[in-house]
């Protein structure tokens, strides 16, 4: 009841810009997956803080996934963050297009791909191209989206090709470099990177039903990304934290220090030296 009573509220106050609006119930869900996310983002928080400082690199990928998953779901429980698009089969009707979604994508699958690239021990020149093809596949679909052409299309053709691309780096590429560590560590990558990019091939299934062809409408799409969202951005940070917790992470030399990224002492023979040439 508190949840219908808040949805209406926020349609009063952020009234449908289309047709084809989300409605109370697409806003209660995206409510409840907010709350989900907040949820997790405060025990992953706690786990943190629980573990050593040494052995918190991957914390800090989740608890950015998590955060950031909480705030676009606001936005999107708040129906903001949209705008009408004009579908190309029928002029006379408009969609609810959330672009706030996209970036929140751009953002979370970046991160999830540095993870994953960061875990696997390839070049750092490797890591930078897997990282840039996830935010290339996010901006494909956002432009898409946007677009009110049978052109959006062409956007969908260079999505699913960037994505292509992407799974090789992942899978056969960054995962060649994981096999040269031992077997924990290539388990971990292999498992975690199969769950993701698996589940990231169903973005295109959902867009494609949705901002492209029109084919559901915006309740249902919610629905849709939902349940991806949950599975590959929630539940991710928590396999994440949870797979890499009894990783070496000194031999993969990703353990934190309490210096930093200087050298034990560094800083204070710095400034001997330095008063010395005084």
């Amino acid at each position: 009841m508190y949840l219908e009573a808040r949805s209406n509220d926020v349609l009063n106050h952020n009234p449908p810009v289309a047709i084809n609006n989300i409605t109370s119930h697409g806003s209660n869900l995206a409510w409840a997956i907010c709350a989900l996310h907040a949820v997790l983002y405060l025990g992953a928080v706690a786990w943190t803080f629980t573990t050593n400082s040494r052995r918190r690199v991957f914390h800090y990928f989740a608890l950015l996934i998590l955060l950031i998953a909480t705030i676009y779901y606001f936005v999107l429980a708040s129906d903001l963050g949209s705008t009408a698009v004009p579908m190309y089969l029928n002029n006379y009707e408009t969609r609810q297009v959330f672009y706030v979604r996209w970036v929140g994508y751009f953002l979370n699958f970046s991160l999830i791909t540095f993870a994953l690239a960061l875990l696997s021990g390839a070049d750092w020149p490797g890591v930078l191209f897997a990282v840039v093809l996830a935010m290339i596949w996010a901006v494909m679909y956002l432009c898409g989206a946007l677009t009110i052409s049978s052109y959006k299309w062409g956007f969908f053709v260079f999505a699913v090709y960037v994505q292509f691309v992407l799974v090789w780096q992942l899978l056969f590429v960054a995962r060649t470099f994981a096999g040269r560590h031992d077997v924990v560590v290539r388990n971990a990558f292999s498992m975690l990177a199969l769950y993701e990019l698996g589940l990231m091939t169903l973005y295109a299934v959902a867009w494609g039903v949705s901002e492209a062809s029109n084919t559901i409408q915006n309740d249902s799409e919610m629905v849709f990304y939902a349940v991806l969202d949950v599975l590959t951005q929630g539940v991710f940070a928590v396999l994440l934290i949870f797979r890499t917790g009894n990783l070496d992470l000194d031999y993969l030399r990703l353990a934190g220090t309490d210096y930093g990224r200087l050298p034990h002492g560094s800083a204070a023979a710095h400034t001997g030296s330095g008063s010395e040439s005084k």
